[in-house]
């Protein structure tokens, strides 16, 4: 397995607050519907259906993760399903301050050593995104 950390983002909210929005994915489902038309399309099939978040991702396909860790108030995990390879996602969860906490996430995904020279940067600007998309829901 290949480790991927996305940038440490910082943000200005409790650690338990944070980790109740991100271990319970059906309140997502609510957001997307509340963005206009035009921004939902540029969602790319964007789907949150209990615990589990939907997507079509280019070049693979229909893609679907699935919480399967939680641990309160520090860690959550999403297992993908259907992927062509073991792949994991997971956010790190520790308390920088009273009402700010700092979020690690993370990319685990089983691929050759011979393929991560050509796929590891991609997989690394995915886990700083991943981060970025967390700054911008908690702002």
């Amino acid at each position: 397995m290949a480790l991927y950390s996305g940038k440490v983002v910082t943000l200005p909210r409790p650690i338990s607050e944070i980790y109740e929005k991100v271990s319970d994915l059906s309140q997502y489902k609510s957001l997307v519907d509340q963005l206009p038309e035009n921004m939902r399309g540029n969602l790319q099939g964007l789907e949150f259906v209990g615990d589990t978040v939907k997507m079509n991702v280019p070049a693979i396909g229909a893609l679907t993760f699935r919480i399967d860790e939680r641990t309160a108030p520090s860690h959550v995990g999403l297992k993908a399903e259907g992927a062509p390879v073991p792949l994991r996602l997971s956010l790190d969860l520790a308390r920088a301050g009273e009402n700010s906490t700092t979020v690690t996430p993370k990319i685990d995904i089983d691929i050759p050593a011979m393929l991560r020279p050509m796929v590891g940067g991609k997989l690394q600007e995915a886990a700083d995104k991943f981060g970025e998309v967390f700054t911008g829901l908690f702002k």
